[in-house]
């Protein structure tokens, strides 16, 4: 007999349809879990011993096996956390990928639409993308103590990794317009300059990278540890909310989207259709994505832990 989590998880893959914006970076989940792990450490140390013995039991052990190198004990379980929150990313193209999964993609209409496109903008009667079934179903999975430790380790990934990839703003936004009449794919067939390598990079992508860009566990908690200086909790009013999984959506709606709304499409920084044709990015625009990402990171970081947290002790 298939396992419930397997009944789920093959419905919900049947019915959804690939979107195509991508994450956050591998690198850029390390960061938040980073953050995450600090948290978790702080506040509820003695859970850190039975995540870790969870992750033992995930069934893809290549890429734990990268992550974790000749490491032992306390070092053992960071990295292979660090792994699980980038996993469902490592996972494309194998038979754990879930392409529909990343996003939730509500339409943001442009002025210059006409009906046609109005109309298609508004096809799928809702967001574009399973994110939000994707983590109701993965938290439920995760919280419960008799499901099988192989199937809530992946379960925990998908949580890690979903909570980073909903305060992306491109995940949760896509546009509309005469250039996009068919939709941008939350940002990725728009393309400008990368600030950083001066080549052609869809928009999705700049604001991705805006984190980090080095797959080095050190240089992760490194910099997980330099965000949450500068953001600890205290100073993030978001974080006032009881925590709790029926926040999730409204991260998305209330939070990530109006941002995609008003600075990732409404801050007049000029893109291009083609990566040839691919325009500067403004010095103002690229210094708001890097400091809105930074918040967005280090709120999903400490919302992370405290999810993770619940799920663990509801499970006992």
């Amino acid at each position: 007999m298939r396992s419930l989590i397997g009944l789920l998880l093959g419905a919900l893959a049947a019915a959804a349809a690939p979107v195509p914006a991508g994450a956050w970076t591998r690198p850029a989940h390390m960061v938040t879990a980073a953050i995450a792990y600090d948290e978790i450490e702080r506040t509820r140390p003695a859970l850190l011993e039975a995540l870790g013995g969870l992750l033992e039991a995930h069934p893809d052990r290549g890429p734990f096996q990268v992550a974790i190198d000749r490491s032992t004990g306390a070092e053992r379980r960071r990295r292979m956390f660090l792994e699980c929150a980038r996993w469902p990313d490592d996972a494309r193209l194998t038979a754990y990928d879930h392409p529909s999964w990343h996003s939730a993609l509500s339409p943001v209409v442009a002025a210059d639409a006409d009906a046609a496109t109005r109309t298609r903008a508004t096809r799928h009667g809702g967001p574009s993308g399973e994110a939000l079934e994707a983590f109701a179903l993965n938290y439920r999975v995760l919280s419960d103590s008799r499901a099988p430790a192989a199937e809530r380790a992946v379960a925990l990934c998908w949580v890690l990794h979903l909570v980073g990839d909903i305060h992306q703003p491109l995940h949760t936004a896509e546009l509309f317009s005469s250039a996009y009449p068919d939709g941008d794919g939350g940002g990725a067939r728009q393309y400008v300059k990368d600030p950083v390598t001066g080549e052609p990079i869809a928009l999705h992508w700049l604001w991705d990278d805006s984190i980090h860009r080095s797959g080095l566990a050190a240089e992760a908690d490194a910099r997980g540890r330099e965000i949450a200086a500068r953001l600890p909790r205290a100073s993030l009013r978001e974080l006032g909310a009881p925590p709790g999984p029926q926040q999730f959506a409204a991260w998305a709606r209330e939070e990530s989207y109006p941002l995609a709304v008003a600075a990732a499409f409404g801050a007049g920084a000029p893109t291009s259709p083609s990566p040839q044709a691919a325009p500067p990015v403004p010095g103002p625009y690229w210094d708001e994505v890097r400091r809105i990402s930074e918040r967005r990171v280090a709120l999903a970081g400490y919302r992370m832990a405290e999810l993770v947290i619940l799920a663990m002790d509801g499970s006992r």
